[in-house]
Order: structure tokens, then C-alpha cells, then sequence
């Protein structure tokens, strides 16, 4: 069994198509995987993403405090289980990334809804202490697995839990490689391929 993390932005567009492409390679592989998504927030995430998205006169602040919110919700809709933790991402970034939609607690609550959350529930989740700590947590996990430049992906073989190997900006091809030569890499995860690379 593998056990795999992503790590994302949900803002990104090529975090979205990574997402895409490993959610469709773990649906036909051969080997059972336990497969989470992990949002991740910095300054250099935030400061990619005006660049890239060429948002002159951007603030700073703002898309700061939009994304947070955003990995947020996605965590408090994952307390309703991982499918339509799953399903509420995959609606916010098609809204965000795909149609331009400005993200707001208004989007957040009406995907909610659309994915059949219990939305008190889910009121109460997005603002409460514990999902401010587990973001926290995922952001020194990515930290600590060495997911420095995302989105990236880690994964483990379940035998053997102290071995890892990191992917950044990989293709479906380059995650069938990896899962499919089995490899381990001793230590902490460190990159092994990469699409330029290949």
C-alpha cells in the first residue's frame, strides 16, 4: 500500500491539473493507496501567484487572507469525510480557477450546500480553533517532507514508513514511473524525478 500526500494551493492552476492527473492515475493503479490532499499557504505561494497570474496592483493581504480561508473551508469540509472534502475542493477550484470566481464565505457556504454538507455544521467547522491548528500542522508537514515548491507530492511505501520519495510539478506519466518502479529512497523524501528530467 502507498500512502501519499499532495500538497497543493487550492488557487493554482497547475496544482489543480496535478491534482487531476494523480486522482486519475491512483484510480486505475494496481496497488492500494491512501491518497490525502494537503493545502499549503506562504508568501512565496502568494507572491507566485500574482506573478503568475500578472495582477498589477495586487493586494498582498487580501489574497493572503482569501487563500487561508479557502484551505480553511476545504478542512472543514473534509470533517464530513474525505469524499466530500474531495468534491467541495474539486467545485472551489473549478469556481476560482476555471470561471474566475472571486473567492467569499458566500462561495464557500453555496459549494457547500452543492456538495450535500450539513451546513451548520460546516459554519461552525470553518471558524473553530481546531481547524486553524490542523492547517497549522499541514503547513510544518509539508515543511518537514521537504514540499517547498508546489505543488509536490510524497509518497510512502506503507511497508517501510521511514522511506519516501518527493515529486515536484509532475505529470501522470512521471507518478506512473515512480509508483511503478517501486523505488525508496532512504532518509527524509528527496527528489528523484522530475518532468524535466525525464
Amino acid at each position: 500500500m502507498l500512502e501519499t500526500y499532495l500538497f497543493i494551493t487550492p488557487w493554482g492552476d497547475e496544482c489543480f491539473n496535478c491534482e487531476k492527473e494523480t486522482i486519475r492515475y491512483f484510480k486505475h493503479a494496481e496497488e492500494k493507496v491512501d491518497f490525502k490532499i494537503v493545502t499549503v499557504l506562504n508568501m512565496n505561494i502568494v507572491l507566485k501567484y500574482i506573478k503568475r497570474n500578472r495582477i498589477k496592483g495586487a493586494d498582498y493581504n487580501d489574497l493572503f487572507s482569501r487563500m487561508y480561508l479557502t484551505s480553511l473551508d476545504y478542512k472543514a469540509a473534509c470533517y464530513q469525510g474525505k469524499a466530500k472534502g474531495r468534491s467541495f475542493l474539486t467545485l472551489m477550484q473549478t469556481a476560482i480557477i476555471d470561471n474566475g470566481v472571486s473567492y467569499s464565505l458566500e462561495l464557500g457556504s453555496t459549494i457547500a450546500k452543492e456538495v450535500g454538507l450539513d451546513l451548520e455544521m460546516f459554519e461552525l467547522d470553518r471558524q473553530s480553533d481546531m481547524v486553524q491548528e490542523e492547517f497549522k500542522h499541514d503547513q510544518q508537514l509539508a515543511h518537514e517532507m521537504g514540499a517547498e515548491d508546489i505543488p509536490a507530492a510524497v509518497i510512502f511505501n506503507i511497508k517501510d514508513e521511514e522511506c519516501g520519495i518527493l515529486m515536484e510539478h509532475y505529470d501522470y506519466e512521471t507518478l506512473a514511473s515512480v509508483c511503478q518502479l517501486k523505488m525508496i529512497h532512504k532518509t527524509k523524501p528527496q527528489p528523484l524525478f522530475t518532468p524535466k528530467t525525464l
